[in-house]
């Protein structure tokens, strides 16, 4: 689906989650969504930054510098909180918190907004739909073929199955292609998610022969690469700890009952994590360094991937 022009292109999305972590000092959250424009411009790098709308709020001068930097911002919904889980709210429910987070979102940019991704990826077709009718071009929630156990989704029965390259979605089946408006653009994987989680678990070595994989498909199919990250890793001190104290901020019983596992997966999984706030910059900048290593790579945000390579190039 790439534009004739751009045939021998290969495009990364980079693209930054930014949740509201509201157990994070605002000053360091803050701190960590400068890291972040920091590392993309060391390497000329234009991304999209998905922000939630009451966090964007509180953001007003990262926002106006993701804008000056010509970064695309994006919505993630309206809080990220327990009950923001798309895939369950009922119609009503999402129509509202939509309707809320894009006007909000709006009113602190200044300008319409065009992508969407679902606070913990949780997405259905009627979340689709709705955009849609929002005006929302691109959705990025979809994680095809992916399985892992070191987010919030767990297995994601949709996801195994879902395409690959972007497609508008079913409007029964969120996982599948067929005729909505709105075009789905999936975070890459190869049955390993492409996303800093696993960064921040196995470190660069690992991410980057993902990348080498997803950047010889791409030249194949012409599929875009779609990086997942999160500004917030960039915060904290050491990696996993040790002692009594430490494993029980994972053990606790509300943690494995069935409406938490279902709305944030395993909470064990933070024992995986390994790497500091400061080495997961080091490795960020290292990854991002690689990707523009790479001959024909274009950085591109996901509203220019959706103009440029899926509506000309259709």
């Amino acid at each position: 689906m790439i534009h004739r022009s751009d045939a021998n292109s290969v495009p990364v999305l980079i693209t930054w989650d930014a949740d509201p972590d509201e157990w994070i000092p605002l000053d360091k959250r803050l701190q960590a969504l400068r890291t972040a424009l920091d590392l993309c411009r060391h390497q000329d790098i234009r991304t999209t930054f998905f922000v939630t709308a009451e966090a964007a709020e509180a953001y007003g001068d990262e926002i106006a510098s993701m804008q000056h930097q010509g970064h695309e911002v994006g919505c993630h919904g309206l809080t990220h909180g327990t009950e923001e889980n798309y895939d369950q709210m009922p119609e009503a429910q999402q129509r509202a918190y939509i309707q809320q987070a894009t006007e909000r979102l709006a009113a602190v940019t200044g300008g319409p907004i065009r992508a969407f991704r679902a606070p913990r990826v949780k997405v259905g077709a009627t979340t689709m739909k709705v955009l849609a009718e929002h005006g929302y071009r691109v959705d990025s929630s979809v994680c095809s073929q992916r399985i892992d156990f070191v987010s919030s989704n767990l297995i994601n029965p949709g996801w195994i199955f879902a395409p690959r390259r972007p497609y508008h979605p079913h409007e029964r089946n969120a996982f599948r292609a067929g005729q909505m408006p709105i075009w789905e653009v999936p975070v890459s994987a190869t049955v390993a998610p492409f996303i800093s989680t696993l960064l921040r678990i196995f470190g660069v070595g690992v991410l980057k022969i993902l990348f080498r994989l997803l950047y010889m498909e791409s030249r194949y199919t012409g599929k875009p690469i779609v990086y997942l990250a999160h500004p917030a890793e960039f915060v904290g001190g050491s990696g996993s700890g040790g002692g009594w104290k430490y494993w029980r901020d994972f053990i606790k019983p509300e943690y494995f009952t069935p409406s938490f596992i279902r709305a944030h997966g395993l909470r064990l999984r933070n024992l995986l994590y390994r790497a500091s706030g400061q080495m997961m910059i080091e490795y960020t900048r290292d990854l991002f360094a690689y990707m523009a290593s790479f001959p024909d790579v274009v950085f591109m945000t996901v509203e220019d991937y959706a103009t440029r390579c899926l509506e000309h190039g259709k």
